[in-house]
């Protein structure tokens, strides 16, 4: 209530669809002429998920167009696509991370490699949905994983693996204070360890997304089972990662709980929320009786008195 809504739709070939409705056929337009259906936009809603559109395009929108933008900047994005650098950032500011290793992927990257003790987690620097993760227990692993990894980028991390409870929490901003909606816990074992790429999206025949996986090898429970000191540390630890990474509007970090310390490591960050009842945010809000329609409402509300700069 009281939005109307225009999607512009971005084609990767570089031109745009600009349309009330995303049902039928979409005609392609010029850069130009996508600016001039969309008018004075008073705010902007960003639904990609790849690299150029959750960064490029952000930035795009509000620092050349002086579009408002839900959610947090393209550059605070950009930190976070580059992992090595936001666990640096975070780490920084006071919140444990696992001990990494940033390496450039190439025929001599082995024998760069400091490893104290297996296993180790072995993943591209700047890629999503676990693509491209391993879990290696022997150095002789190590060549076939970072082949993995290289497919998606040529920045390779070797990180500690942190045996223990994965847990992903959120926090939203709103005019009241942070709403910090219940925990997920992903249901890691022996025989799943970490969650792969099927474990987070589901993919057709023909590879497209068809949207979340069904999580049956590692499940999803919400709320997650903490007790007060663990919730603690968790919302602490996100307040100052939230702050470290200069989000805005809302936040989303995984978590590692060390299963002989209890010791609290953030693994990832995510900020990104399609505002469906699907979304991971979504449903916490759902499970916490608050109302995803109102919380939306309020999030593009304050983005809209934002205003222009």
């Amino acid at each position: 209530m009281g939005f109307q809504s225009l999607f512009a739709v971005a084609h990767p070939d570089g031109r745009w669809s600009v349309s009330k409705k995303l049902s039928g056929p979409l005609t392609k337009i010029s850069f130009k002429e996508m600016l001039d259906l969309i008018g004075a936009v008073d705010i902007a809603i960003c639904h990609m998920f790849c690299k150029k559109g959750m960064i490029s395009i952000r930035i795009l929108l509000e620092d050349v167009l002086d579009i408002p933008v839900v959610g947090s900047s393209g550059h605070s994005l950009a930190v976070a696509q580059n992992k090595f650098l936001a666990k640096s950032l975070v780490a920084e500011a006071g919140v444990a991370v696992p001990l990494g290793q940033k390496l450039k992927y190439g025929p001599t990257i082995i024998s760069n490699v400091r490893v104290d003790q297996f296993p180790v987690i072995i993943k591209p620097n700047n890629a999503d949905n676990s693509d491209g993760l391993s879990l290696v227990f022997e150095k002789n692993e190590m060549p076939a994983a970072f082949k993995k990894a290289g497919q998606f980028d040529d920045s390779i991390l070797v990180e500690t693996y942190i045996p223990g409870r994965e847990i992903r929490g959120a926090l939203i901003e709103s005019g009241e204070g942070l709403i910090i909606p219940p925990f997920i816990e992903y249901l890691v074992d022996n025989d799943h360890p970490i969650r792969n790429p099927e474990d987070k999206l589901l993919f057709n025949d023909s590879g497209k997304l068809m949207g979340q996986s069904k999580k049956e090898n590692v499940p999803a429970m919400c709320p997650a089972e903490l007790d007060d000191s663990l919730k603690e540390k968790l919302v602490s630890a996100m307040k100052i990662a939230h702050v470290a990474l200069d989000c805005r509007d809302y936040s989303m970090f995984d978590f590692r709980i060390a299963s002989d310390t209890n010791k609290v490591y953030m693994l990832e960050t995510g900020f990104f929320w399609s505002f469906s009842p699907k979304s991971m945010i979504s449903r916490m809000l759902r499970e916490a009786g608050i109302s995803l329609l109102e919380t939306t409402h309020a999030i593009w509300s304050r983005t809209f008195e934002r205003g222009r700069r």
